[in-house]
């Protein structure tokens, strides 16, 4: 998968401040590889360092985009070329004209868009591994700024890239807001794997700065994700996935409404989490109990109300469909349940029974209730236009669709008085 590397760049100080031509102080930064060993690299740029440890790590970068301000250190960008044994490597001298040229700008505090486009045809002129996009986003200290980064990160992170990460260098707030940006095209550019590097200077051991990687990032926008998909959709795979469970059968049993086929699997999970959850961290203990929850209506003592809970679920959730079927279909089980105790709820003789005694059986309001709950469910599941008033206003107002729901539990919850009055 190819690899973008994202990088802020902050301001420097020279060797000696009265020497333009001292060059910049330089931080030694300790990486911890893979098995468990030092890879230990000084320069005056973070980001310089991270892409050696990478390339160590044998993790190819493709493309290194760059943002910062008209002060930021973009001269010192040429150090990626640098080799370990030697400081001038194969560049002609001419090159390094231009780093002073590009550096005196720096200092100056006065790098423009065509400065730094020159100085990035420069860089990309004598790059055989990676492409340099240099991007001018300024401070972030106010709304336009803020928007060129958001700018800068759309239009140079290619799609479905891997992106990494480094949150060393710039003002704290620039990161942020970067953080968000990326969040977001996770959906918009496919971008499923971030990992963060920080250098931490401030938490140096003598002259050496730990480099931290945070995996935690990636795993809370995973699970964030993970969330907001059950909250808006109530599919709960994709949290049973990041919990190490697979839940792809309950799930499709569940939305295409067998649920009592789907209550099995889903008990299944949830003796799974309580095996699981001492475990956990507390990450993944707080979406176990989102995960319980969503799946109590598995727990239910019948199936009526098994399929109640479930389009409980569907209607806060929004899912007006499923909302409307699963609550007639509970409607009729419940009834089929009371009056035929000894048919199955689920053959579908037994709710034509049941659907024909409750038309029998309540009057008045309670009669309307079931009238306008089967016309709306008719009218929903085979897109049909209803030729019933009340159904009408109630497709036309989401309010008055809620209401009618709400009306149907109630009703189910007085079948046993309506239907068995004298007991």
């Amino acid at each position: 998968m190819a690899t973008t590397l994202i990088s802020f760049l902050g301001t420097g100080q020279k060797i000696d401040p009265k020497d333009q031509r001292s060059g910049y102080r330089t931080t030694k930064y300790r990486f911890c590889t893979r098995d468990g060993r030092e890879f230990i690299k000084e320069t005056s740029l973070f980001g310089t360092a991270l892409i050696r440890f990478l390339q160590h790590e044998g993790k190819e970068i493709d493309r290194w985009v760059v943002l910062g301000t008209s002060a930021s250190l973009w001269s010192e960008l040429y150090q990626v070329f640098l080799e370990e044994d030697h400081q001038q490597g194969d560049l002609p001298q001419g090159f390094f004209d231009q780093v002073s040229d590009i550096d005196d700008l720096v200092i100056k505090r006065s790098v423009d868009e065509e400065a730094l486009q020159a100085w990035q045809d420069t860089l990309n002129r004598h790059s055989e591994s990676f492409e340099f996009r240099l991007c001018l986003t300024g401070e972030a200290l106010e709304e336009e700024s803020q928007q060129k980064i958001a700018r800068a990160l759309f239009d140079n992170i290619p799609e479905r890239n891997r992106v990494v990460f480094d949150i060393s260098h710039g003002f704290r707030h620039q990161p942020v807001i970067a953080s968000f940006v990326i969040s977001l095209m996770r959906w918009t550019h496919s971008i499923k794997s971030v990992e963060f590097y920080s250098g931490v200077f401030e938490a140096r051991q003598g002259d050496i700065a730990p480099v931290v990687k945070l995996p935690i990032c990636q795993e809370l926008l995973e699970a964030t994700e993970a969330m907001a998909i059950l909250e808006v959709t109530g599919n709960y795979q994709p949290l049973a996935d990041h919990l190490g469970m697979d839940a792809t059968l309950p799930w499709f049993m569940e939305n295409t409404n067998q649920i009592a086929n789907a209550r099995t699997p889903a008990q299944r999970i949830l003796s799974d989490l309580q095996k699981k959850e001492k475990e956990m961290d507390i990450v993944g203990k707080q979406l176990a109990e989102r995960l319980k929850n969503r799946l109590k209506w598995s727990q239910e003592s019948t199936f009526a109300d098994r399929v109640r809970r479930s389009a409980r679920t569907a209607l806060n959730q929004g899912d007006y469909l499923r909302a409307i079927i699963l609550t007639y279909e509970a409607i009729l089980v419940r009834s089929g349940q009371l009056l035929y105790p000894g048919d199955d709820p689920l053959d579908y003789r037994t709710r034509e029974k049941a659907q024909q005694e409750l038309y029998e059986r309540l009057v008045g309001f309670d009669h309307q209730i079931l009238n306008n709950l089967r016309k709306t469910r008719n009218a929903c599941a085979h897109g049909s236009r209803a030729d019933w008033a009340d159904v009408q206003n109630i497709l036309r107002n989401p309010d008055k669709f809620r209401q009618l729901i709400k009306q149907a539990f109630e009703l189910y919850d007085r079948f046993e008085q309506l239907l068995f009055p004298s007991s």
